[in-house]
């Protein structure tokens, strides 16, 4: 059985893990990614900043801003990933 901490998103070596979309999208800044929207409809973007709870991204060098609720699946490099969980607790 898991131990509580774990199950509310902190292992045992205190990386939190991302709980919303959201999170995802904050820790792969400055990234390229596909974002799968409601719609359907996938785009690859490379991840500007995150607002709110809207995205700021660029497409194709143009700026779009994207309503965070409207994306459903973040899809990106594993090793971008684990480097923007791990960013901010290296030696």
């Amino acid at each position: 059985m898991k131990r509580k901490m774990e199950v509310q998103g902190t292992t045992k070596n205190n990386v939190v893990l991302p709980r919303n979309i959201k999170d995802i999208l904050k820790s792969l800044i400055d990234e390229d990614v596909i974002i799968v929207l409601k719609s359907g409809k996938c785009e690859e973007v490379t991840i500007l900043g995150v607002e709110g709870n809207l995205l700021i991204a660029s497409p194709n060098g143009d700026i779009k801003f994207v309503d965070i609720d409207c994306i459903c699946e973040v899809i990106a490099d594993p090793a971008d990933v684990i480097e923007g969980l791990f960013k901010e607790r290296c030696c």
